[in-house]
């Protein structure tokens, strides 16, 4: 996401309530001709404006950012981390077996859990799940649940900072197949049901997570893509 000067945020808050704008009607800040010049320019290169007839409109690629602005303070909204957590279990002569990422990066440096990654944009939750899974453990699966949504806020006991806000789709990998494997950011390893329980650096909801991953049946869960004609 580009990193825009505060005046070009106020032009794309302006173009939000007034399409079709003249050069004068989005200088409302007075500066020169020269000097405001300068940050429309820069918008339409970036491909957020377009200029047509005189006139300077959003492009779509400049809604969809300036359609994240708190228009009252002309800057993007801070919003939560979306991600999966992937539960990767199977079946073994033992019985359960988890699948299980030891964090070689910070932040929780060396701490264990289940693994996680970013939804990406247009991205839908399985192929997330999916993409991640190989990706961090060089595992394949074809069947995913998802169990539940989990909207954690994680705050200092020091302080009491936020350090945090982050909402997970929970999904389980039923009986991923392959040769595992670790990457820079995590070890990964298959354990025991019990040997889980008794990990003692773990992350502070882990449990919790297990409990839901467990649960028989999956959550309801619509997930569609629409074509439209505006926007």
């Amino acid at each position: 996401m580009d990193n825009l000067h505060n005046i070009q945020m106020l032009i794309l808050r302006e173009l939000l309530f007034r399409p079709n704008s003249k050069f004068t009607e989005l200088n409302i800040k007075g500066l020169s001709s020269d000097h405001f010049s300068y940050h429309v320019n820069t918008l339409i290169e970036l491909g957020y404006v377009e200029k047509k007839s005189l006139r300077y409109t959003l492009s779509t690629k400049g809604k969809g950012y300036a359609n994240q602005m708190d228009t009252d303070e002309s800057q993007i909204e801070k919003q939560p981390k979306i991600a999966v957590m992937i539960v990767g279990i199977r079946e073994s002569g033992e019985g359960l077996e988890l699948l299980v990422q030891e964090r070689t990066k910070e932040p929780y440096y060396g701490y264990k859990g289940f693994i996680t990654g970013k939804i990406r944009y247009g991205e839908k939750v399985e192929e997330t799940a999916r993409r991640e899974l190989k990706e961090e453990t060089g595992l394949d699966c074809s069947e995913f649940h998802i169990k539940r949504i989990v909207h954690n806020l994680v705050r200092l006991e020091t302080s009491g900072e936020l350090v945090e806000d982050k909402m997970f789709y929970i999904v389980v990998a039923v009986n991923p197949v392959g040769e595992i494997a670790d990457t820079r950011s995590g070890k990964n390893s298959w354990i025991t049901e019990k040997q889980f329980h008794s990990i003692k650096k773990k992350y502070y909801d882990e449990e919790n997570i297990f409990k839901y991953a467990l649960q028989e049946t999956d959550m309801d869960f619509a997930e569609e893509s629409f074509i439209v004609k505006d926007f």
